[in-house]
């Protein structure tokens, strides 16, 4: 199984909890076939460029479990949650 760092940028009008973000991850996750091992909230940053016209949003940083995780599968489940600003996926 291979580890996988998934960071995402929600819009800063969502409150985002440890638990729910840990739900919104999860959901994400799980839809491609992964696994979800931990989330951290880092909390609401300014944004370096304005994003959809939003100049802050929270960030959440993930670790992810899967066996060959599709990132273009990943991105489809992503985009379908309009709170998801930005998201970004490395091999850990």
């Amino acid at each position: 199984m291979r580890i996988y760092e998934l960071m995402l940028i929600i819009r800063p009008e969502v409150e985002v909890s440890e638990k729910k973000a840990e739900d919104i991850v999860k959901k994400i996750v799980e839809k491609v076939g992964g696994k979800l091992a931990s989330v951290t909230v880092w909390g609401k940053k300014a944004l370096a460029f304005p994003i959809r016209k939003t100049t802050e949003g929270t960030y959440l940083l993930a670790t992810v479990e899967a066996d060959g995780l599709k990132s273009a599968d990943l991105e489809k489940q992503v985009r379908m949650g309009s709170d998801i600003l930005r998201f970004l996926l490395t091999v850990k």
